[in-house]
């Protein structure tokens, strides 16, 4: 008997893959400029996404001890390493090209000198999966790669989750999601806004924002099944909500309020109903398209923006910044879904194959 496929959620790609442009769209200020949306609400989406995915992917063989936490933690790590270490070396020469013409950095807000040292130092930390002792001068924030904070405290929430979490009943679960909604509500009082995580004061909101988020997707995917299956016309519906919601503007005394909605109440739902929606062949089609690229597109956009704009500075001028940065995402993109499949998804498979073989050689059978 042929074993039927593991069951892939389409839609759950799609949406990922939309909200990864968004991120795309909000720091690439040079080309669309600076706006109230509410793109950062994508990374509460993103850890909501892995809660789900990875509870369906690893939840029975952790309860179950069929792969330690261990195991799990090391392919975690297989996931996530191979392209962030592409875009580490693509920041990292970037700094250094900098460094050798004598010329500022433009992230910097204080457009200051690159100090070698900051910038090893930098780099042995980022190599390492780590925030930085300080807050970088180079880019103001933990990371030299600086979407790093997010993966950061998802391998954080990993951890907890292979060693606590797979095990935790669900009124377990909802003291977790209870404890960082608490969280969450006063790193809106203190930032007015859920866009905080990525500097040393704002670490707890960070944590906040990753235990909710991660451990809801957890709890969706294990009632998901009391949802009937929907129909296609719905998952359009889903994207569109998803785009709505991160494009909206917000005035400041709203956006508290606005961000905690959307982050405890409007992504939770969104997960449960687009679990249970299958796309029609073409919404099929672009989301499995964005959601293999997904990944490549968070983790690459900022080294890919700091050298566009730095061997392609005309792009960025008044009058063609708009169609240049449509062109940069489209690019972007496509480059992203190709240096997953022929890059990063060959060498997660080797990396994997060799963790497997080295739990065989520790736990023989």
């Amino acid at each position: 008997m042929i074993p039927s496929p593991p069951e892939r959620f389409i839609l759950l790609d799609g949406i990922r893959g939309v909200a990864a442009l968004f991120i795309v769209h909000r720091h690439a200020e040079q080309f669309f400029g600076r706006n109230p949306a509410s793109s950062y609400l994508a990374v509460d989406l993103f850890f909501a996404l892995s809660g789900f995915v990875l509870a369906h992917a690893y939840s029975r063989k952790l309860y179950e001890g069929a792969i330690t936490p261990g195991f799990f933690m090391k392919a975690r790590f297989a996931r996530l390493y191979p392209l962030y270490v592409l875009a580490l070396v693509l920041m990292a020469a970037y700094f250094i090209c900098l460094y050798v013409l004598g010329l500022p950095t433009p992230i910097d807000d204080l457009h200051r000198l690159i100090d070698p040292g900051e910038l090893a130092f930098a780099l042995v930390t980022g190599l390492l999966f780590l925030p930085a002792p300080f807050t970088l001068t180079l880019n103001g924030a933990l990371f030299l790669v600086s979407p790093a904070w997010s993966l950061f405290n998802e391998l954080v929430v990993n951890a907890v989750y292979a060693r606590w979490g797979v095990r935790a009943t669900t009124r377990q679960t909802v003291v977790v999601l209870f404890i960082s909604a608490v969280v969450l509500m006063v790193a809106a009082a203190e930032f007015g806004k859920l866009h905080a995580g990525f500097r040393w004061h704002e670490m707890y909101a960070g944590m906040g924002r990753v235990f909710f988020s991660f451990f809801a997707g957890v709890l969706i995917y294990r009632f998901r099944n009391r949802v009937p299956e929907l129909k296609p016309v719905q998952a359009a519906l889903c994207l569109v909500l998803v785009c709505f919601i991160l494009a909206v503007p917000m005035s400041g005394g709203l956006r508290p309020y606005f961000d905690l909605v959307v982050v405890l109440l409007v992504w939770p739902l969104l997960l449960f109903v687009a679990s249970r929606t299958v796309p029609g062949p073409k919404v099929g089609a672009v989301s499995a398209f964005l959601g293999t690229a997904s990944y490549a597109v968070y983790v690459l956009h900022i080294p890919l923006l700091a050298w566009t704009e730095f061997l392609i500075p005309a792009a960025t001028r008044q009058g063609v910044a708009l169609p240049a940065g449509i062109a940069f995402l489209v690019a972007t993109t496509c480059l992203s879904w190709w240096l997953t499949v022929y890059y990063d998804q060959p060498v997660q498979t080797w990396l994997k194959n060799r963790l497997r073989k080295h739990a065989q050689i520790r736990q023989p059978v």
